[in-house]
């Protein structure tokens, strides 16, 4: 499958436009992450796990799961990152994704979801309810395991 990281750029116009960044091809992944560890395989693949400051992304899919683009929304530091409701609305819309889902990293190893993990995951639940896209999970990777707040049963 081939994996395309998408940033937002403005065009000559000032209008916003969705532009390629990042392509690779991953014969050994199948394009369908419609569970969690089919995302974190995936998280694995391009080292998403292994960042030394919280890195957060936004995978846009479509109805049947298969990954259309992934964003990356916000880079903090050791245990913390801020990310803008406002931007991911514009990426998701800019995308036309059926459904999104959230994938951040904690550095220290631990997947244990923080208080502003859980109200991140619900504003954009929130979201997604108000642009009909829904948000179907967030995944937290640690070191070698992983926390879906859809198998969690958080969202």
């Amino acid at each position: 499958m081939n994996v395309r990281k998408y940033e937002t750029r403005l065009n000559e116009n000032g209008f916003v436009m969705l532009n390629l960044v990042f392509s690779k091809y991953i014969p050994e992944i199948e394009n369908n992450f419609s569970n969690s560890e089919k995302i974190y395989q995936l998280c694995c693949t391009l080292k998403w796990d292994r960042f030394s400051e919280e890195h957060v992304f936004l995978l846009s899919v479509d109805m049947k799961y298969r990954l259309k683009a992934f964003f990356e929304i916000g880079i903090g530091n050791n245990d913390t990152c801020l990310v803008d409701r406002r931007g991911i609305a514009q990426k998701i819309l800019l995308s036309n994704a059926a459904k999104m889902i959230m994938v951040h990293n904690h550095p220290s190893g631990d997947p244990t979801p923080s208080k502003e993990d859980l109200n991140v995951s619900n504003e954009l639940k929130k979201l997604g309810e108000l642009l009909d896209i829904p948000f179907v999970d967030s995944i937290i990777l640690g070191d070698g395991i992983y926390i879906s707040f859809m198998e969690k049963g958080i969202l």
